[in-house]
């Protein structure tokens, strides 16, 4: 484990922030209106039951997924999480047509979705950069390496 004292480099700390952000976006819409993310997940999953309860379960755990690449990329430097949150940033992108074709519709985009899209598609770009690349190959260690 690295140690918390020690300095990470910037795209890393963007990367967690950037992340964390477009989790918590994403949970506080949702538990915002538990009805109407009742309804949509009912739509993507009729199988099961979307109780209030089953609800919240659900946004809390993903609430909890997301934290993990962050702990792991923060605490760890593991080379895994890049991949990890690469493949959540994809997965995102799977509702992009259809928001395309609500706003060619004149229907307008959720502002949550929205950031958490985009503030979930920097979080990857920011795993990449040459400063990142730094911190995964020397796993989190000297300071020096990333100036």
């Amino acid at each position: 484990m690295i140690p918390l004292s020690r300095r990470r480099p910037a795209n890393i700390t963007l990367f967690a922030a950037a992340f964390l952000i477009a989790a918590l976006v994403a949970f506080a819409d949702g538990m915002g209106d538990l009805p109407a993310f009742q309804n949509h997940m009912g739509q993507y999953v009729p199988q099961i039951v979307w109780t209030r309860d089953a609800a919240i379960v659900t946004l809390s755990a993903r609430l909890s997924i997301a934290l993990i690449p962050v702990a792991m990329v923060w605490l760890s430097a593991v080379r895994f999480a890049r991949w990890m949150v690469t493949v959540l940033g994809v997965a995102k992108l799977v509702n992009l047509p259809d928001a395309i074709r609500l706003v060619a519709g004149g229907g307008a985009i959720d502002a949550a979705w929205l950031a958490s899209l985009v503030l979930g598609l920097l979080a990857v770009v920011l795993l990449f950069t040459p400063a990142s690349n730094r911190w995964f190959a020397n796993r989190g260690g000297a300071e020096a390496a990333f100036d």
